[in-house]
């Protein structure tokens, strides 16, 4: 009964979640208009018997028809689990399913779709066993006021309870100290700084960003004991190719490698000291177009001047091949030590991955929406 319970109240948040989620309509009593229930909602943590759980997920709606995948964090019988059910009026009936288990759950809206209350019930046998009880749950935040995501997005790892990528082509692994909660968008990646960070392997949409590249997420940074890396793509004691680093001083830098360029380190360009805040939550994106030669850096959608540390100013050809992707270090700590691994140390959220230069315009409007961030 101990497992039983908490797994219940993870689905119960995770249903709660989405359901609260779903409630994004109002006015669900006029008319037969149907509650739209679609945008991604989170649980508040929920403690139960020892365990602190956490759900977190995305619903779509089509007609009266709502589905989702949850992520349920903190429960000793499931990771995920799959929610469908329909909406009538303010009522909504589920069922989540994790596995071979399916648990039903209904639940009523409130009249301003802000929260739902429920019940659920559990089948017999299995983690939970029969058990039931009530669940509520409350709109964390929604997706109204969301950035248009803009074109040519490669990759978009959210930082919901793993590392899925939610364009799907570069699901990532979670490796050594990282941690999910809340960030600037629902959870994000809270990296230990000595031995956290995500491992993302090669793909052929890694290796298709030939000329023009951006990285932007939104980051809440520590001081790290020398540089930490936000994004890096790169071979150890081979080839940069493009990577994104602070400095213990705030000093933001972009290191790059073409084809044309005569050394295997590239070049390097950074900001001043102090252009990121330690502690603070801001947006950091950086871009690079061969085609016009131009490397540019933003905070929070801001322009910040960057200077050539060495290397080429004029760049050329197409980035250099190379088959490592990694967010949070920059390297195993086994090829040249720990402080040549330069781990991360703080949150980063939504980071997303393009196969184009994205405009200060574009980048802006990501910054405006803040925590309803890019549209689903």
């Amino acid at each position: 009964m101990r497992y039983v319970r908490v797994f219940l109240f993870c689905l119960e948040v995770s249903s709660f979640a989405l359901l609260s989620r779903c409630g994004g309509g109002g006015g669900s009593s006029q008319s037969a208009q149907v509650l739209n229930l679609g945008g991604y909602w989170q649980t508040s943590t929920i403690s139960a018997l020892g365990y602190d759980t956490f759900l977190a997920g995305n619903l779509t709606q089509t007609g009266k028809e709502i589905s989702a995948t949850l992520t349920i964090i903190g429960s000793p019988c499931a990771v995920s689990g799959t929610l469908t059910g329909t909406v009538s009026g303010s009522t909504v009936t589920m069922s989540l399913t994790e596995g071979l288990q399916s648990v039903s759950l209904t639940g009523t809206a409130s009249s301003d779709g802000n929260s739902i209350t429920g019940t659920y019930q559990a089948p017999s046998g299995g983690c939970t066993n029969g058990d039931s009880g009530t669940f509520t749950g409350t709109r964390t935040s929604s997706n109204a006021g969301c950035a248009p995501v803009p074109p040519g997005i490669v990759s978009w790892w959210k930082g919901e309870g793993n590392a899925l990528d939610a364009e799907g082509a570069n699901p990532g692994t979670v490796e050594g100290g990282v941690t999910f909660l809340l960030g600037k968008v629902g959870q994000a990646f809270y990296l230990d700084g000595s031995t956290g960070y995500v491992d993302v392997p090669d793909s052929p949409s890694l290796q298709a960003i030939s000329t023009t590249v951006t990285v932007e997420m939104w980051v809440q940074p520590t001081v790290p004991s020398s540089g930490g890396y936000l994004y890096s793509r790169r071979d150890p004691l081979a080839s940069e190719n493009f990577s994104v680093y602070v400095l213990d001083d705030g000093t933001l830098t972009v290191l790059l490698r073409t084809t044309t360029s005569p050394t295997q380190t590239g070049s390097k360009f950074a900001s001043a000291p102090g252009a990121v805040k330690f502690g603070q939550v801001q947006h950091i994106a950086a871009t690079v177009n061969l085609t016009t030669s131009s490397v540019n850096a933003y905070v929070d959608g801001v322009a910040v001047p960057l200077s050539v540390v060495y290397g080429p100013a004029t760049l050329g050809g197409t980035f250099s091949p190379v088959t490592h992707l990694y967010l949070g270090r920059r390297e195993d700590p086994s090829v040249e030590g720990q402080a040549a691994a330069a781990y991360f140390p703080g949150m980063l959220d939504e980071v997303s991955l393009y196969s184009t230069a994205l405009t200060q315009n574009q980048i802006e409007s990501i910054v405006s929406a803040g925590s309803a961030g890019k549209c689903q």
